[in-house]
């Protein structure tokens, strides 16, 4: 009974002032959310055509393509590597080693493997310097320097076009079931990536050393290995959007993801939102693909509405932006009062 009673004691010590710092936390992200679900669901219902089966299947496949590389990054985020600022010149880099391969007559397959291999090179250096020790927001800033550079000279600046019919007319415009190819790709790779962490050992060294890089250390799995093999699926998914994509329009060009590849702006910065937004830690070792795919739904939903409401660019960049603060702070509040309640 005595061993008993100090942690009875204890027990009945805090309630009293903790529980009400938790619960202002609490009533706080339930009434943020509460406030952006109302203003969203307005928007929603108030949007014309937005609840039709031709509406849903333009946002899906608006989805695909910011969802998959998404997928890859948030590889990186859940090892605990932060973020790629990359993304976009990772994906221009692939887009002109694809189109430069298919306008000199290699075919499909060949174009495809060539650019998958540029694609690991850039994803393995950027590895090799984070898992040394570099800070992943330099190091990917430097990386996305040189990939564009890369890409600029290489193109000479210039749109690269095949010529049509080609190999890659089945990913970039082809359907199946009534879904565009890519949207079909888009679905196949979240749910392989979901299973990977879920299912795999290689998916639980990725939860293990983002939540914990001393402990993964302890039991043999370093983060230079890790750094490498999650940069690698990061610049592999962004080579896939770029092939997808140029196969869609049969050309190449640097800025092809820009701010100008779509109103709603920048597409690290658009991928960067959508890892954020799904609710995945920033510091690792919590989240899931699936959240990640979830967030490119959403977001494209975000931005379809604003579409049919007649919103243009400006304010599409603007709520992006806003979805970022607002996942910050919400995730923030709920780190801070799980924190007070442990």
């Amino acid at each position: 009974m005595n061993a008993n009673a100090p942690a009875v004691s204890r027990q009945a010590k805090t309630p009293t002032w903790l529980a009400n710092l938790v619960d202002k936390y609490t009533w706080l992200v339930v009434t943020l959310v509460a406030l952006f679900v109302l203003t969203f669901a307005y928007g929603m219902i108030t949007a014309p055509n937005f609840l039709t089966w031709f509406n849903f299947k333009t946002i899906i496949r608006d989805a695909a393509l910011v969802g998959i590389m998404a997928i890859g990054l948030t590889f990186v985020t859940l090892s605990g590597n932060f973020f790629l600022l990359s993304m976009k010149e990772t994906a221009a880099l692939a887009i002109i080693a694809f189109a430069t391969a298919m306008s000199a007559g290699y075919g499909f397959e060949i174009s495809f493997l060539f650019t998958m291999g540029v694609a690991v090179i850039a994803g393995a250096l950027q590895g090799v310097l984070i898992g040394l020790g570099g800070n992943p927001i330099v190091v990917t800033l430097g990386a996305a320097g040189l990939f564009f550079g890369v890409a600029s000279w290489w193109s000479e600046n210039l749109v690269i076009s095949f010529r049509r019919p080609h190999g890659a007319e089945w990913l970039g415009s082809g359907s199946f079931l009534g879904l565009p190819n890519i949207t079909v790709a888009f679905i196949l790779i979240a749910i392989v990536a979901e299973l990977v962490l879920r299912y795999t050992t290689f998916g639980r060294q990725v939860y293990l050393i983002g939540s914990n890089r001393a402990a993964g250390k302890a039991t043999g799995h370093e983060n230079f290995s890790m750094a490498i093999k999650t940069c690698i699926i990061a610049s592999s998914c962004s080579a896939f959007v770029a092939i997808a994509f140029s196969a869609q329009v049969s050309s190449a060009h640097v800025n092809y993801f820009s701010s100008s590849f779509g109103s709603s702006g920048d597409m690290t910065i658009l991928v960067i939102a959508t890892v954020m937004v799904a609710g995945n830690s920033i510091m690792g070792g919590f989240g899931s693909t699936l959240r990640s795919s979830l967030g490119a739904v959403f977001i494209s939903t975000v931005d379809n509405m604003m579409v049919l409401h007649g919103f243009n660019s400006g304010p599409r960049v603007l709520a992006v932006g806003l979805m970022i603060v607002f996942s910050i702070i919400v995730f923030a509040l709920v780190r801070r009062g799980s924190r007070v309640q442990e």
